[in-house]
């Protein structure tokens, strides 16, 4: 049971994460970071970002696209 409530709040921490990255990258415009969010995008194998907010091992592919996008890279 410790080991389900650990991979919740981690699963919740993580997302939260990656949300801040995603807004941070559009200089803090949540509207922005939301569309982005819900645009099927090529790097993701034309998937929303949004539907990578739900577990672990998918934050971190998005996160991954989320450090190109800081770095200039679409």
């Amino acid at each position: 049971m410790a080991d389900q409530t650990y991979q919740t709040y981690d699963l919740k921490e993580q997302r939260a994460a990656a949300l801040k990255a995603v807004t941070d990258v559009f200089d803090g415009d949540s509207d922005l970071a939301e569309a982005w969010l819900d645009q099927p995008i090529k790097a993701l194998d034309d998937e929303k970002p949004a539907d990578y907010l739900n577990s672990v091992e998918r934050i971190r592919t998005l996160r991954g696209v989320i450090r190109r996008l800081e770095h200039g890279f679409p």
